[in-house]
């Protein structure tokens, strides 16, 4: 929800050797020189001279071109940016081969995604102003070199003060005790809140002081003594090198290629994943990647309530990306990609150790039978490609995954460690006589912190080309059929196929029905004669419950279905719209399906939500545990036969 920013000598502690990102390939994320060469271009033109760049990122090429494209033939290389100039956001297309802006328009009322450098203007700000630099000396603090202060975006509520300002509110932490936990000790009921446009503090709410927390929340081996005895490795290791091949943002391995790059907004992206079918490459997903990330608190007090984060609207994904540590995040095995985003100013920004990808046994079975009949075994090791990055979004961090498997499968992970928010009160434990009031919104974890309770609801957008770009939507509804009274059974089930024709919605909040969901290309079939398919292997875990009419609800209006299909537009992005960044309106899908567009056998994106109430706990602290949330893409009749059937026993040498 607010940025880390590493030092060089953190940074030292990650860099490995690996690949550059070369422009060799359309789906190539820009490179540093393409991001210098962007900005320059801008700032010939007056509206962008003096502009902050909050993205430059690639402007892919149409996806009849992208489709068409063989390794040899000419690219046309485009960035799409996002600059602030004052009051107004500032879109922008540049072509990096005639060096030339093709398309620039000037948009009022909306606010940009953060910059880094607003993160660090806005806590700047506030401790500089008097009045929060006096709130902090009465409770002691007038050291600010032994405080972290973090800038929470400030969201929108109708409230006529804020209308037309960029705000953040600022609130602190006290890191006198702290050696690597910045959140562990929150300075509670002070709050600056920041207008990032004039560099001021249009208030300071101080609703009294709550005495600091006396737990020692730091999670080093030092902190946490006595420890575990340790234990022998358990590693995973490629001793005769890696079967993943990887060209500059292309993957090849075993039967699958597709193509990875980093975005500062969705982080990773993976574009033209296809599996070779006895030396056909047939497409399955045109592109897919992590569309919104909505993250509300539940509490209703001023330092709270607002803590409704859209982090990748708001701030974003690859933008925040923290390297991976080789033999932890990643095997020590694992090639590891570099990321190149942008600054403000239009300079790159280099990001080591961005993505990595590796190779993982997972210690089952890819297909197994024994047959006791005649005391006969066959079966063959699962291997899986894995794809990673890490997000960190304040206190929280994210993993992000797609993993590939010899079934023929894709799957969707995100996983979620770090750091409670915590939130400073009186009680030390339940039995004392404010702990009723201090808990209404969270658990108490430690004497004097309660863990707030929140959601995280993340959004996919997936582009389906299965077997081609014309597909369609298909629910697969089981309904019970009653038997006549001469039927030794009285009941069973058939399916009955439903064709999605029109966008929007198409599944409620909660599965109404029992259901398959596939994705269907109607012309095409597999030897049998049944049209091929994908399957969406799906299950929600929680549902935004929160009124539809409150302002979050309003702004994070796709949640409002667990699932949408839309027909393919490149201008549609992002689940809750371009910019939500104190955006009021309802945005995003909600709005484009009203138009009612066809969908069936047409080049189809589904968008997809996963969510998972935090309901926080003890075992939260001082560091949480991994929790993983995923999806599957699993070929339903896109094949003959198990497509892992052909793996071997013996291994190369």
């Amino acid at each position: 929800m607010y940025p880390f920013r590493p030092t060089a000598a953190f940074l030292s502690l990650f860099m490995l050797a690996g690949p550059a990102m070369a422009q060799t390939h359309p789906m190539d994320a820009l490179t540093a020189d393409e991001i210098k060469a962007t900005a320059a271009i801008l700032r010939v033109d007056p509206r962008t001279k003096e502009a902050a760049y909050q993205l430059i990122t690639l402007k892919e090429m149409p996806k009849a071109d992208v489709l068409a494209w063989a390794p040899g033939k000419p690219l046309q290389r485009m960035a799409r940016v996002t600059a602030v100039a004052g009051t107004k956001v500032i879109e922008a297309d540049v072509n990096l081969g005639s060096r030339a802006i093709t398309g620039i328009v000037e948009r009022s009322g909306i606010e940009a995604p953060l910059t880094l450098n607003e993160f660090t203007n806005g806590v700047d700000v506030a401790l500089q102003n008097p009045e929060f630099l006096a709130a902090l000396a009465k409770r002691g603090i007038t050291d600010p070199k032994k405080i972290y202060c973090a800038p929470f975006s400030a969201g929108n509520y109708g409230i006529r003060e804020h209308e037309g300002k960029r705000l953040l509110k600022v609130g602190c932490f006290d890191t006198s005790r702290s050696t690597n936990n910045l959140f562990g000790w929150p300075i509670e009921r002070l709050y600056a809140l920041v207008e990032l446009r004039e560099k001021r503090v249009l208030r300071v709410v101080d609703d009294g002081v709550v005495p600091l927390a006396e737990q020692d929340m730091n999670f080093t081996e030092e902190a946490i003594k006595p420890l575990r005895q340790p234990r022998k490795p358990v590693q995973q290791a490629a001793p005769n090198g890696p079967n993943v091949r990887i060209d500059g943002g292309e993957v090849s391995w075993g039967n699958w290629r597709f193509h990875v790059r980093l975005e500062s907004r969705q982080g990773t992206v993976i574009s033209l994943a296809r599996w070779n079918d006895g030396g056909r490459q047939r497409s399955v997903l045109y592109q897919g990647y992590m569309s919104e990330m909505f993250v509300p608190y539940m509490d209703a007090d001023y330092g709270w309530y607002s803590r409704t984060y859209f982090d990748m609207g708001e701030y974003g994904l690859g933008l925040l990306a923290s390297p991976l540590k080789s033999g932890i995040d990643c095997p020590a095995y694992a090639v590891f990609l570099k990321g190149t985003l942008n600054d403000d100013r239009g300079e790159p920004d280099e990001r080591p150790n961005a993505i990595c990808i590796f190779e993982r046994a997972t210690g089952e079975p890819a297909w197994r039978h024994y047959e006791i009949g005649n005391q006969t075994y066959e079966g063959r090791p699962g291997v899986e490609l894995v794809v990673r990055m890490a997000s960190q979004l304040g206190n929280y961090d994210y993993l992000i995954d797609w993993v590939f498997n010899d079934a023929g499968e894709i799957e969707g992970r995100i996983g979620a460690t770090g750091i409670d928010a915590l939130k400073g009160v009186a009680a030390k434990t339940m039995r004392d006589p404010t702990a009723k009031q201090d808990t209404r919104y969270g658990t108490l974890v430690a004497p004097g912190l309660v863990a707030v309770q929140h959601d995280h609801f993340f959004n996919y957008r997936l582009d389906f080309d299965v077997d081609g770009p014309t597909n369609t939507f298909q629910k697969d509804v089981y309904k019970t059929l009653t038997l006549p009274p001469s039927s030794p059974r009285r009941s069973i089930y058939t399916v009955s196929p439903e064709k999605v024709d029109r966008e929007g919605p198409v599944l409620g909040t909660g599965h109404e029905k029992t259901m398959k969901l596939r994705i269907v290309n109607e012309a095409a079939a597999n030897s049998m004669g049944n049209p091929v398919s994908y399957e969406i292997v799906y299950a929600n875990h929680g549902h935004l419950i929160i009124d539809r009419d409150d302002w979050p609800a309003r702004r994070s209006a796709f949640l409002q279905s667990d699932m949408w299909v839309t027909p393919y537009d490149e201008k549609q992005r992002y689940a809750g719209g371009d910019y939500l960044f104190a955006s009021k309106a309802v945005q995003g899908l909600p709005e484009w399906t009203k138009a009612a567009r066809a969908v069936r056998n047409k080049d189809i994106v589904v968008w997809l939500n996963i969510g998972m109430h935090h309901l926080t706990r003890a075992e939260d602290l001082p560091v949480m545990p991994m929790v993983w949330h995923s999806f599957r893409l699993r070929p339903f009749n896109f094949f003959d036969r198990n497509p892992a059937v052909d793996l071997r026993t013996d291994f190369a040498k």
